[in-house]
């Protein structure tokens, strides 16, 4: 009998690239947590194919797909790679509306290149589009060319697995924290009621373009709950969003196995663990489960 294969989640942040396995007998068990430390810049040299950056990156890949038996894997799309949108029924219901809307918002780009998802939300009557240019994902499909399936989860869908790995049925926000960029992903009753995020210079811009987009998304200064905070700079943006997130509920970081409920060899790390929460809930591979 082969021994059963185990799903590789991915992320990164800066030069930092943070992975998990999972143990695919044995469900909220992790094989292996970990960080690699490079002297480049982790998403730049996947996106532009750094001729130095690129084939380490590659190598270190390689090299735990081999270590854990990794068939699958998982890494979160970049946001700023993506178009997020909210159509209503009216737009995606008919096909000159919707074709007129994704030629809008991803003009420049060639359409026979643009990738085109749709995802429901708490409102029935509107859909989420989720719009990717393959061209700019051709790094990442050469990165992972050698696993036998790869996948790309756009950032929304971290709060999706959450769900799925909690049977978190209730009202919260899920708040990914980067060093220039923040997404913000609401859910209530089961389902996905809005996402976005914000790009900023200086975090002292945050509290502004937080105000600013909450006037336009109501969403954002809506009850929850709870609010999950998670990310390699989450307890630093939390610091300076604290007054905002009043109306969000209980604040849990996702800072340590216990508060992810999972569970693995390794008990402590060298690392700040929220930032691999992305790859570890990405390695768990919650929806496969659900839907085998």
């Amino acid at each position: 009998m082969e021994p059963v294969q185990s799903c590789l989640g991915v992320c990164y942040t800066g030069n930092h690239l943070f992975y998990s396995v999972n143990q695919p007998d044995r469900d909220g068990q992790l094989a292996r947590i970990g960080s690699i430390d490079f002297n480049f810049d982790v998403g730049e040299a996947i996106i532009t194919g750094n001729v130095v950056g690129f084939p380490a990156l590659k190598s270190s890949l390689e090299q735990i797909k081999q270590e854990y038996n990794c068939d699958t894997v998982k890494i979160l799309a970049p946001a700023t790679e993506e178009c997020w949108s909210v159509v209503p029924r009216s737009v995606y219901e008919d096909s000159t509306e919707r074709e007129a809307h994704v030629q809008l918002m991803m003009r420049g780009s060639d359409r026979n290149q643009v990738q085109v998802m749709w995802h429901t939300i708490s409102n029935t009557d509107t859909k989420l589009l989720l719009l990717r240019d393959s061209d700019s994902m051709v790094g990442f499909d050469e990165l992972f060319r050698s696993f036998n399936s790869s996948e790309y989860v756009s950032d929304f869908e971290l709060g999706m697995d959450w769900q799925l790995h909690t049977q978190n049925r209730g009202s919260f926000v899920m708040i990914h924290c980067m060093e220039n960029l923040v997404t913000i992903s609401s859910f209530i009753l089961g389902k996905l009621r809005g996402t976005t995020y914000l790009e900023f210079e200086s975090l002292s811009d945050l509290p502004y373009l937080w105000s600013l987009y909450s006037e336009i998304l109501p969403w954002m200064s809506g009850m929850h709950d709870d609010a999950f905070i998670f990310g390699h700079f989450g307890k630093k943006v939390s610091e300076m969003m604290q007054s905002f997130w009043y109306d969000h509920g209980t604040i849990h970081f996702l800072d340590s196995l216990p508060a992810m409920k999972v569970d693995a060899k390794e008990k402590t790390y060298g690392f700040r663990l929220e930032s691999a929460f992305p790859a570890i809930i990405m390695s768990l591979n919650r929806d496969v489960k659900e839907t085998a």
